[in-house]
């Protein structure tokens, strides 16, 4: 019987492990981050949201923002895919990564929303279209961490297992 808890561990983890490897390789995945990244990283977003007339913190706020996720990425980019929630790293890469989303709805709830009205149709068109790629992103980001963490708590959950089975299996 004790033989076979660690087969049966060793499959369990190995499916957990394939489907957490596949989070972010999901094509549409990557693609919208993709496209995402180069629209900010053109100037596309800036210019779209500064198209409206912006006071000069307003205008900081877009820009720090910007400057804030060129930042992430060049940190996190080489990285993204092989991260792995048992190290600290994750723990980092979780924090940064809420503070792109905490700038990124300054932009939102501080500018845009207040100058809604001063866009074009157009631009207005364009600013939806960024906003749900950006939620479809940060529900890519979010699966991520949630199958970090439970990839987390599965290792935890087997070395558990062990300990209780070497120990049962001494005491036997």
């Amino acid at each position: 019987m004790f033989k076979t808890i660690p087969a049966i561990l060793f499959t369990v983890l190995l499916l957990i492990l394939t489907g957490c490897s596949t989070v972010l390789k999901n094509t549409s995945d990557l693609a919208n981050i993709a496209v995402a990244n180069d629209q900010v990283m053109s100037g596309q977003v800036a210019a779209v949201i500064k198209s409206a007339p912006l006071s000069a913190t307003e205008s900081l706020i877009v820009d720090h923002a910007i400057n804030q996720y060129v930042g992430f990425v060049d940190k996190w980019k080489s990285s993204i895919i092989y991260l792995d929630a048992r190290e600290p790293i994750f723990a980092e890469f979780v924090a940064d990564y809420n503070k792109i989303v905490a700038q990124y709805r300054a932009i939102k709830e501080r500018v845009v929303a207040g100058h809604w009205n001063e866009y074009t149709e157009e631009s207005r068109a364009l600013l939806n279209g960024y906003h749900d790629r950006a939620e479809r992103i940060n529900d890519s980001v979010d699966s991520l961490i949630a199958a970090g963490k439970r990839h987390q708590a599965l290792l935890d959950a087997i070395w558990l297992g062990q300990v209780l089975a070497g120990i049962t299996g001494k005491a036997l």
